[in-house]
């Protein structure tokens, strides 16, 4: 992804010199979206990482503080943010709606978690699932350095990145509990969309969003826990040798 994002900034100013890094980062961002829907087309994994699986309704209670999370940001209000797209011009109101809601939130929301929930997390599950929702979560974290390379701050994405990582241990192993990849596309979506949207971010938002962070977190660790305690008897059951 790194790789993509450096090779398309350099790509795009050459062709469309005009463009602004959100132009840049918003065809990028439905780039993305491209290549890990083909790479799951490619792969016939539609099945496997949870596309089609119903949804366990007894794990949606794990996503409370998820929801959390979500609600928060309405708390400081809503404004439809200033989007220049090209050199010289600014979106009308409308058009940065669906910017933001769709071209940002939407294509951040399929492509990330069909890539680490789903591809990631679902080819390394027959390793274990704590390095099944670890590494992808890493992964998950450092992948946010695309946003330094497309012109934002590293002193602001720094600890968004180490941020992203303890969140994500919680969304992977969430994932396993409920058994379907929707739900979280659509806590993705929806988080995107009210952060974004955000009128007046404080300090007091961000310490509640860490708070959160932690409890989701505790969630994910609980549940690898857990996990982990079962996996060992079937672990050692297959490695005994029959007398």
């Amino acid at each position: 992804m790194i790789a993509v994002t450096v090779v398309s900034r350099v790509a795009l100013e050459a062709l469309f010199p005009s463009l602004t890094l959100h132009g840049i980062g918003l065809i990028l961002n439905w780039v993305f979206v491209a290549l890990v829907v083909g790479l799951v087309a490619w792969l016939g994994w539609w099945e496997k990482i949870r596309l089609t699986a119903p949804v366990n309704r007894r794990a949606l209670i794990y996503l409370l503080p998820f929801a959390a999370m979500v609600f928060v940001p309405v708390a400081f209000g809503f404004a439809i943010p200033d989007v220049s797209l090209v050199e010289g011009t600014t979106l009308p109101a409308w058009a940065a709606l669906f910017v933001v809601v769709v071209g940002v939130a939407l294509g951040a929301a399929v492509s990330e978690e069909l890539l680490y929930r789903g591809v990631l997390l679902r080819a390394l599950e027959p390793r274990g699932r704590v390095l099944a929702v670890v590494l992808p979560a890493v992964v998950f974290g450092l992948s946010h350095v695309s946003q330094v390379i497309l012109g934002n701050s590293l002193a602001e994405w720094l600890p968004q990145m180490i941020l992203i990582i303890p969140l994500g241990i919680g969304l992977g192993a969430v994932a396993f509990r409920l058994e379907s990849l929707w739900p979280l596309v659509l806590w993705h979506f929806s988080v995107d969309v009210t952060g974004l949207l955000v009128a007046n971010p404080s300090p007091l938002m961000d310490l509640a969003a860490i708070g959160l962070i932690f409890v989701v977190f505790v969630v994910g660790v609980s549940l690898l826990w857990q996990d982990r305690r079962l996996e060992a008897p079937r672990t050692r059951a297959r490695t005994e040798l029959p007398e």
